[in-house]
């Protein structure tokens, strides 16, 4: 570890607002716990990737394109086509001098601008790429969109954001290119679109506050939320359908399946969960409870709908019935967003892994332990997940054994979430670089384990500290989840806020602890 490293990992568990007391109220229960619920007959299939591929929209993942946050518009996080099979990076882009300071909101946890104290200067590129047509499209803290030719890493444009002529504010959200138009938020407040070839704006919407989410488009409509709480529908004329106050605050990026619109709710009040809302008119269909605030980008696949909370929990919830499938503890925030393939979650935590799980029933099947918090979302091939950590690698990982099969490193915590085309994974990192690894020019790669073989190593979950070491097994269970219905919410919000735990007195999260 170098001297910046310690100073890293306090920026990112202030970022997390990581509560000791949130984890401490659980008494016995640790990390990999579940709680499990019979599964409903018509809870639809969870072990079939086609299920979340089948909602795809056209604006989906292909060969050479990646075109929006987390692939599509259900968040699934998947691509057909192989990534690269070895550590080479191809090209990388410098977006230029640091951004504007990031300031972290109170008991943020994303470090997501708004007012607040100053953090970590240095978080040039927390946007996720989105690559069509041959070019790759990614936000900057220092406030400008950029177009990247992705075989050459050469820039074909910039466009500047910002509230005044003079004003460049950070470009956070990620992406979506639909028929020749760049869609991004901004924290200026508004939603732009982006002609793809000249980089001249085409139009702005404006919202009631900060955009970090990114927009997702499914059907001729852009769906995003405001850090002012605010849902909105807009067409691709920049006209808004429709808007909705859901909570106080949205950080969450929006999965589309057919005509429900799922997203994470953050209240000040520390409370959170997921809410369905209709996607022709915004009204609320369907809530789904969760311990804490959900930043995390929920994913759909079957009738089940998968997000994680602040407090460390990842849920499994019946989409229908509004019914807790399974619920298991991961040991900190997850605000990955989680990807369902194969019968099999794969997810981040800011306990420092990521997780494999049992779509089914939440057992753990492995997880992979990297140097500091996972914030971004896990980008899945037909054997690899791909996935940045704060410790400043990209890791690809092994998706049947947990195995690490390469790490890029770079000068800053990773905390985008990587794209992935045929042959090649761009990501961006926090030294203000955008990294291509493999063969951008698509050529084939093929990795060294076919899909589906298993780790013979014993099962159980390891308590060393080594990074990088994969464990497997279905781990201690518990009933941390289902003491929702026994301790209640209320009560459970009370517990949260009866301390400090590991946030300070003042609600900031700004301990020192490392």
């Amino acid at each position: 570890m170098d001297d910046q490293q310690p100073w890293r990992r306090r920026t990112l568990l202030r970022r997390a607002g990581t509560s000791g007391l949130a984890l401490a109220t659980l008494g016995a229960a640790g990390p990999g716990a579940a709680s499990t619920v019979p599964e409903n007959d018509d809870a639809g299939d969870r072990s079939d990737p086609s299920a979340a591929l089948d909602l795809q929209s056209t604006a989906s993942a292909g060969p050479t394109r990646w075109p929006q946050f987390q692939a599509d518009a259900v968040n699934s996080g998947l691509t057909d086509v192989p990534g690269p099979a070895e550590a080479s990076t191809a090209w990388t882009f410098d977006t230029g001098s640091t951004g504007r300071a990031t300031v972290t909101a109170t008991a943020a946890a994303t470090g997501t601008p708004a007012d607040g104290t100053a953090d970590d200067p240095t978080d040039n590129v927390v946007s996720s790429p989105a690559v069509a047509d041959g070019t790759v499209y990614v936000g900057t803290n220092s406030g400008s969109l950029y177009a990247v030719d992705a075989e050459s890493g050469g820039e074909q444009w910039a466009y500047g954001t910002g509230s005044g002529p003079d004003s460049r504010e950070e470009v956070m959200s990620s992406p979506a290119v639909v028929d020749g138009t760049v869609y991004v938020g901004s924290h200026d407040g508004r939603l732009h679109a982006v002609d793809a070839e000249s980089g001249d704006g085409r139009w702005t919407f404006e919202t009631d506050g900060t955009v970090f989410a990114s927009p997702t488009y499914h059907d001729g409509t852009l769906y995003v939320g405001s850090q002012a709480g605010t849902m909105y529908a807009v067409d691709i004329d920049g006209e808004e359908v429709w808007s909705t106050s859901v909570a106080d605050r949205v950080d969450s990026t929006a999965a589309v399946v057919d005509d429900t619109v799922y997203v994470g709710r953050w209240n000040d009040d520390r409370t959170g969960s997921v809410v369905a809302l209709d996607a022709a008119s915004g009204e609320e269909t369907q809530t789904y409870a969760a311990r804490g605030e959900v930043a995390c980008s929920p994913t759909v696949t079957g009738s089940v709908v998968y997000f994680g909370d602040y407090t460390g929990v990842i849920y499994a919830i019946d989409a229908g019935r509004a019914e807790l499938v399974w619920g298991r503890q991961l040991g900190g925030p997850v605000l990955s967003s989680p990807v369902v393939v194969d019968g099999t979650v794969y997810v981040g935590s800011f306990g420092n892994s990521l997780w494999a799980l049992d779509a089914a029933n939440g057992d753990i099947e492995w997880s992979y332990e990297t140097d500091d918090q996972i914030f971004s979302s896990p980008a899945v091939t037909g054997d690899t997940v791909y996935v940045g950590s704060g410790d400043a690698n990209l890791y690809a990982i092994d998706r049947a054994t947990g195995d690490e099969r390469f790490s890029v490193e770079t000068d800053g915590p990773v905390l985008s979430s990587p794209a992935v085309t045929a042959g090649a994974v761009f990501v961006g990192s926090s030294d203000s670089f955008v990294y291509a690894v493999g063969d951008p020019t698509g050529g084939e790669s093929v990795s060294a384990t076919p899909p589906g073989e298993t780790d013979e190593s014993p099962t159980g979950t390891s308590d060393s500290d080594e990074p990088g070491e994969t464990t497997t097994g279905d781990g201690p269970g518990f009933g941390a989840v289902g003491a929702l219905a026994g301790l209640g919410l209320g009560a459970w919000h009370r517990a949260r806020t009866a301390g400090t735990g590991g946030r300070d007195s003042a609600g900031d999260g700004t301990g020192d602890d490392d």
